[in-house]
């Protein structure tokens, strides 16, 4: 299985869609879309609303990607959150170093 990802703007930010569960077998997908697309410059948000499922190596390169845009200077958010996704990253800590948005119109404009 793999993922549906894209990449458009959004009120200033850099928007990357996700789309299906982010686990061991399609990571790597997201991973390497990352490193292709997120360059700086606008901030970035990561819409996760058609993620069901985010296994371990899936928070994973959420902190990555976290690391990656702290070295490049721009803001990361995350939108469109499911509850279980969000409740895993709260109990495992991972959930502090987000800015978390229920939808793209929430967004402040760049």
């Amino acid at each position: 299985m793999s993922l549906k990802l894209s990449e458009t703007t959004a009120n200033g930010w850099q928007v990357i869609g996700v789309a299906g569960s982010v686990d061991s077998k399609t990571v790597n997908e997201l991973r390497d879309f990352l490193d292709e697309h997120v360059k700086g410059g606008n901030p970035v948000v990561l819409d996760l609303a058609e993620v069901p499922f985010m296994s371990s190596a899936g928070l994973r390169t959420l902190l990555t990607l976290h690391r990656q845009t702290q070295e490049l200077g721009v803001s990361l958010a995350l939108v469109g959150l499911r509850q279980e996704i969000a409740d895993t990253m709260k109990v495992t800590g991972f959930f502090q170093y987000f800015t978390v948005f229920s939808s793209l119109s929430d967004l402040p404009p760049q």
